[in-house]
């Protein structure tokens, strides 16, 4: 959906928490509700070591003209996890890159990005003015924005990242991925209506250096350990997709 569009309220869920452990590969649900600004909030988030070897990421695009579902998309695509990923427009192309297998499947004008590398690690991309975004060195990403955290702190700057000023006060619900400092992806959905500063508090909180918001609202999506956490309420165009190395 475009980026400057409304969102619609997706149904509060039981909370829960999807966290990848390093070794072994474990998908564990967590009851206990985390302190700070998440303690509050219905949302769900995966924490994925890649740098691990085991696993791998694949943006992939929907079949949106044939009105696929999101509960049917992760049935084609079989992910160990997976979150919404850029905007798209009222013409269903997306609005930002899209990196799949060391391939540009699609250029957009978004402006921040998140990229991954063969070795596992995760790195985050901007575009300056007129220039495209370089995607030397990473096989797979995905640019959205705007930005949430940089180096451990939160930096949200709307106009730098070219949204109007009306995007800081738009309260939706929320997806945003990012990296902890020991390299881990998360991905977090929160399934209330919520502000991007307190998208960005929740990704710090849950230790990410770095984070970058994805699209969201009526197109809030999350998938992990074979479940929706999150289903959304319009067909969603592209997601970030994690797997499992065979």
């Amino acid at each position: 959906m475009a980026r400057r569009s409304g969102s619609a309220l997706v149904r509060a869920l039981v909370v829960l928490a999807l966290c990848a452990a390093v070794g072994g590969v474990v998908a564990q649900r967590v009851r206990e509700k985390p302190r700070g600004v998440l303690c509050k909030l219905d949302h769900c988030v995966a924490a994925v070591d890649l740098r691990s070897g085991r696993f791998r990421v694949a943006p992939a695009l929907a079949h949106i003209a044939r009105e696929e579902s999101f509960a049917a998309q992760m049935q084609r695509l079989k992910p160990y996890a997976a979150i919404t990923g850029t905007f798209y427009g009222p013409d269903l192309r997306p609005q930002g890159d899209i990196l799949a297998d060391g391939k540009l499947i699609n250029r957009g004008f978004e402006r921040q990005a998140i990229g991954f590398r063969k070795d596992g690690r995760i790195c985050f991309l901007e575009r300056h003015g007129s220039e495209r975004l370089r995607w030397t060195g990473c096989y797979a990403g995905v640019a959205c924005g705007p930005r949430l955290v940089r180096d451990g702190r939160i930096d949200i700057n709307v106009r730098r990242d070219g949204f109007g000023p009306r995007a800081l006060t738009i309260q939706a619900t929320r997806c945003a991925v990012g990296a902890t400092a020991d390299g881990k992806l998360l991905m977090l959905a929160i399934r209330e209506r919520v502000t991007l500063r307190t998208l960005a508090q929740a990704m710090v909180e849950l230790g990410a250096v770095d984070a970058v918001n994805m699209d969201g609202g009526a197109l809030c999506a999350f998938y992990a350990a074979g479940k929706c956490g999150a289903e959304p309420d319009l067909p969603i165009n592209n997601v970030i997709a994690v797997y499992k190395v065979k």
